[in-house]
Formats: structure tokens, sequence, C-alpha cells
């Protein structure tokens, strides 16, 4: 009985130090261990930041297509004699000046290309003038820009219309303006284009403009 009642010895045991093999293969499995937690983080890192590009793209760096406004167009000079159309001799200068307005909403500059301002009337071009390229419009700034435009006396009288539009005081003519450009925000680069339409009346007893409409059409 008395040997029953006491107590059993624990059993021992041994630490066995781990081989040369084994301490290479642990520290190979920690070293693959750390890369996998490292390619994680930066894969997680570069998802955040792809996010937070795209963001942008469509929130802060949005390129607005920018604002052309036709405010008004004037006759600097206008001389059409109806006398000298019905014998013949036929002798007109017209001169306008199409004052425009450029805003541009976005957050880097707008730099103009090769533009143009054309004049059509009853279809038949009539005027055309170029604007130079290079005029920069500052980020959320509104520049002004006017062009003068010459009528061809020759290519207004090629019309069979003219003289009864002349007779009967008023002359429809069409203003067309291209004006393309370019928008740069950091690494985003974005080619615009506005295309500008109005159709006015020149009332000739009152060598003035009339009911100007203008449309205008942007492709990004």
């Amino acid at each position: 009985m008395a040997e029953t009642d006491q107590a059993k010895p624990l059993a021992s045991f041994r630490v066995h130090p781990r081989s040369d093999d084994e301490e290479k293969a642990l520290k190979t499995k920690n070293r693959r261990r750390k890369f996998k937690l490292c390619g994680c983080i930066a894969t997680i890192l570069l998802l955040l930041l792809v996010i937070v590009i795209v963001i942008l793209v469509f929130t802060v760096f949005k390129v607005k297509d920018p604002k052309v406004t036709t405010n008004e167009i004037q006759l600097t000079n206008f001389d059409v004699n109806v006398g000298q159309l019905l014998t013949g001799q036929i002798k007109i200068n017209i001169t306008m000046v199409v004052n425009m307005s450029i805003k541009n909403s976005n957050r880097a500059s707008f730099r103009l290309g090769n533009s143009t301002t054309s004049v059509y009337y009853r279809g038949i071009s009539v005027a055309d003038a170029q604007i130079p390229p290079g005029i920069v419009i500052k980020a959320r700034k509104t520049s002004g820009l006017n062009v003068t435009v010459d009528v061809m006396a020759d290519r207004l009288v090629s019309s069979p219309d003219l003289l009864g539009d002349v007779r009967n005081g008023e002359m429809i003519m069409t203003t067309y303006s291209v004006i393309p450009g370019r928008v740069k925000m950091l690494f985003i680069k974005k080619h615009v284009e506005v295309k500008m339409n109005c159709t006015m009346t020149i009332n000739i007893s009152k060598r003035g403009i009339e009911d100007l409409i203008c449309k205008r059409k942007v492709k990004l």
C-alpha cells in the first residue's frame, strides 16, 4: 500500500539541439514568410494608391471642357451700295470683329492650338481668319479673344441671293469657329476641341447685327 500511495516521478525530457540543416530550413521559412508579408503589404498599398489616383482623376483632376462664349459680333466696316449692285458696279467692304471669351474651369492651364473662324453667306464661304496657336488661359481664369474677319467681296457677290437680300435690307450670315486646345494636369493630358456656330442677321439700313444666336459643341 505504501508504494501505491507514493507519487509517481515525473517523466523527464531532453532538449535536442537543431541541426544545421534544420536551422537553415527554419531561416528560409521565416524569410519566405517575411517576403510574403512584405508582398501583401506592398500590394495593398499599391491598390490603395491606384484607388486614390482614380478618385482624383474623376474628381479633382477631371478635365472639364472650356466654356467658349460669343459675346458679340461688331461691324467695324460695312459698305454696301444698292445702286452699285443694280448697275453691276459692285463695291462691298465688310469687316467684322468676333468677340469671344474662354473660361477655363480646370486646375491647369488650357493652351490653344491652331484655331479658325469662318463666315458663310447662303452656304458660301466668304471669309476665313486664323487664330494663332500658343494662347494660354490660366487655371480657373477667363480670357477674352477678338477675331477680325474681312469678308471677301468676290465670294459674296457670287451668290445669286445677294441682290434680293440687299433690297430687303437684311443679310443672314453664319460664323463657324473651331478652337482646339490641350489641358495638362500632372501626367494627364487631354485634347479638347470646341466648335462655335453662330447665326446673325445684318440690318443694312442700321449697319448693325441683330438676332445673334450661337450654339457650342465640345469634343473631348
